[in-house]
């Protein structure tokens, strides 16, 4: 039996290079993703979603203690808002005639900074919606009966000048808007309660509108702004009467005779006779506010 031989080192067959064998390794890094993404598209999104989230905080947290500003908000829109917020409840009577206005408690209550809420209380001090006293800081505007009579002789007689340029001015715009606004007044529904501020904001909002359309024609835009600046201030007087007014049916349809009168007189052009009812109108309203200040409410001063 032949025995077999060991190939010498010299062997020239010892030489040749042999095959490389194909080698499986892993794909090198820089093309790590892009073969991970054509043999597996949807791991990779999978796996990127189970990835553990940031922990910020819940809805819930950022309620419970809600920013003094939202972020990002404009200074200048916040500023608007908080002013506009506040001014309807000091007209409104929400905020008490009286009451302090600190810092902090209204910062909690709207939400808000004590920048804007600085900046709209000065400008509801220049409103004199709001007053400053000292150590007391701001306060709501007090009532008084001295000053209510001042304001409405000085709005009787403003607003009846106005009527009578109106009447003289206006056109047809003008008289439509007038009916629009009596319409949507005598519809409008009559709070229950002192409590029904839906209601109560809502009448407001429809008789302010009446008698603003009456006056709109008149070309004195400085008139108009003292009419209407005078017309607040004697909104936080009115809505002690408004109730009153809504409980009796007598007050109610002799209010609301004088107002169809009103607008029946000034699109007929009877200035006369107009700015006589609008007197009587004006003139009546204070005394029944007086009346419901002196019954229902002693405490204010008539000083």
């Amino acid at each position: 039996m032949p025995t077999k031989t060991k190939p010498s080192p010299s062997d020239p067959s010892l030489s040749k290079p042999r095959p490389a064998k194909p080698r499986l390794s892993a794909p090198r890094p820089s093309n790590l993703r892009a073969a991970t993404a054509a043999e597996t598209p949807t791991t990779t999104k999978s796996a990127r979603k189970t990835k553990a989230p940031r922990r910020t905080a819940s809805p819930s947290m950022v309620l419970a203690e809600p920013p003094p500003a939202p972020a990002g908000a404009d200074p200048k829109t916040l500023g608007e808002g908080i002013y506009l917020r506040l001014r309807a409840d000091l007209i409104a009577g929400r905020i008490a005639p009286g009451t302090r206005l600190p810092f902090r408690q209204l910062s909690a209550r709207y939400a808000v900074g004590i920048g804007p809420l600085r900046e709209a209380l000065v400008r509801l001090s220049s409103e004199q919606l709001v007053a400053f006293e000292g150590q007391r800081g701001f306060v709501a505007a007090p009532l008084s009966i001295r000053e209510l009579k001042d304001l409405c002789g000085l709005r009787v007689d403003l607003t009846c000048r106005a009527l009578r340029e109106a009447m003289a001015l206006g056109g047809e715009d003008w008289e439509d808007e007038i009916l629009v606004a009596l319409h949507r007044l005598e519809r409008s529904p009559m709070p229950a309660s002192f409590d029904d501020d839906a209601a109560m904001d809502e009448w407001e909002r429809r008789h302010d509108r009446f008698h603003t359309s009456l006056i709109a024609a008149c070309d004195s835009k400085w008139l108009l702004h003292f009419c209407a600046t005078l017309s607040d201030q004697f909104q936080r007087y009115r809505r002690v009467s408004v109730v009153c007014m809504a409980q009796s049916h007598t007050l109610f349809d002799t209010v609301r005779s004088q107002h169809r009168a009103m607008a029946e007189a000034v699109l007929a052009r009877q200035a006369d006779e107009a700015v006589a009812i609008l007197r009587s109108h004006f003139e009546g309203s204070v005394a029944r506010v007086i009346d419901q200040i002196e019954t229902f409410v002693g405490k204010i001063s008539a000083a």
